[in-house]
């Protein structure tokens, strides 16, 4: 746990890019069969957008992953007024298509177990 600790404050964006990878494949957001995408240049225009956009606006992380021509675009931003309510960390997050239209927005919760659970927000 202590090492979890000190990732956390040494690279916080390492940290927030592991636990929306942890999360989506833990929920099955994505085919299991899917490449994960690391460059800009591999994202359709769109998606290029995006990711600027969400990680200067809201301090988000994004990852993608692709299948021939289908990509799923996630974006990822801890929410530290849940987190600190629940006791555990959360996630807002938000699934996008290859032209950049929004599929779903979740937040997730990490369980005492490491599992990452849908949170229902009212």
């Amino acid at each position: 746990m202590e090492t979890m600790r000190l990732r956390r404050k040494q690279n916080p964006d390492v940290y927030r890019a592991e636990s929306v990878d942890a999360c989506v494949r833990g929920r099955k957001m994505v085919p299991r069969d899917a490449v994960q995408v690391t460059s800009l240049s591999e994202l359709t225009i769109p998606l290029r957008r995006l990711a600027h956009l969400n990680v200067l606006a809201e301090a988000a992380v994004w990852r993608a992953w692709s299948i021939a021509e289908a990509i799923w675009f996630v974006t990822g931003a801890t929410n530290l007024e849940l987190s600190r309510e629940c006791g555990r960390p959360v996630l807002q997050m938000r699934v996008y298509n290859q032209e950049g239209t929004l599929q779903e927005a979740l937040t997730c919760v990490q369980t005492p177990a490491s599992v990452w659970e849908r949170l229902d927000v009212r």
